[in-house]
């Protein structure tokens, strides 16, 4: 497998060991039925609450083009397997966009960082904790992750850690970077004020190209070398299925509330983009009845 590593920290905004906001999610959203706070499934419930965040908080503003810091008790360089693998994405990710996104749309891709805190942070979405999990937040153009807890989600809904679930997890929320470039953000939030009985169907279609995208870089970058490491991805995307979710946390599968697609078609769209490694077949809402 092609490492995707990188000991350069330029881009990561290491915020670990400042404190940071509170427990609560941004906004004071609340998870639904058995999602709450408590309900013993400790790593489904941080994906929900990541997964539920960027749409409940709506489309944003312009990236920021922010190149990054650094905490003042935090090294200079990333240093474990876990953080290499984080910068490494950050950076590859973005320098694929940056050549990408002009070619694909005909918009200049802005770099932004990835935000590293513990426990809670401060963002322009609002308050976030660790249980928010990995998140993007289009008001600030920032994705934030809480590298202490990445792991244990990964246990929960993939079932074992690995390069290729962490690297799916950042490529999908710098998918959302992009959408926010794009002003796909904003379109789909206009479209479900105007439809709001379709607005399941929007919020479906952005995770899912999110998902494409992220599959796009990974095919273009040959972060897989064997039919084997492609299964690793696809388990990773069939992990944070709606129905999967939902049969972990409440025993049944209720497609009504799907905010994000069901293990099939999360699958289904990784492989799109990665088959293709273009962004353009990535369009998911030309799916939306």
């Amino acid at each position: 497998m092609t490492k995707i590593r990188s000991t350069d920290k330029s881009r990561i905004d290491d915020r670990r060991g400042q404190g940071g906001g509170g427990f609560g999610l941004p906004g004071g959203i609340q998870l639904p039925g058995s999602l709450k706070a408590g309900g013993g499934i400790l790593g489904v419930i941080v994906l929900v609450a990541a997964l539920l965040l960027p749409k409940l908080l709506g489309a944003g503003t312009t990236a920021n083009g922010a190149t990054g810091s650094t905490g003042s008790a935090a090294a200079a360089d990333c240093v474990t397997e876990l953080e290499q693998i984080v910068c490494g994405v950050t950076n590859d990710v973005q320098d694929y966009w940056a050549q990408t996104l002009p070619a694909a749309f005909g918009v200049d891709y802005q770099y932004t960082v990835t935000q590293w805190f513990e426990g809670g942070t401060d963002t322009a979405c609002g308050q976030a904790s660790s249980q928010t999990g990995p998140f993007y937040c289009p008001a600030d153009s920032v994705v934030y992750i809480d590298l202490g807890f990445l792991q244990q989600l990964e246990e929960q809904l993939v079932g074992q850690t690995s390069d290729l679930a962490e690297q799916y997890i950042l490529a999908h929320e710098y998918g959302h970077h992009v959408q926010n470039l794009l002003g796909t953000n904003d379109m789909v939030q206009q479209a479900q004020q105007n439809d709001p009985d379709k607005g399941g169907q929007y919020s479906i279609a952005l995770e899912l190209q999110a998902d494409c995208f992220a599959g796009a870089w990974v095919g273009a970058r040959n972060v897989l070398e064997s039919a084997a490491e492609l299964d690793e991805a696809i388990k990773a995307a069939e992990g944070v299925g709606d129905d999967r979710i939902q049969m972990k946390t409440q025993g049944r599968v209720d497609p009504e509330s799907w905010t994000h697609g069901s293990a099939e078609q999360r699958k289904t769209w990784f492989l799109t983009g990665h088959n293709s490694q273009d962004p353009v077949t990535c369009d998911t809402f030309a799916e939306i009845q």
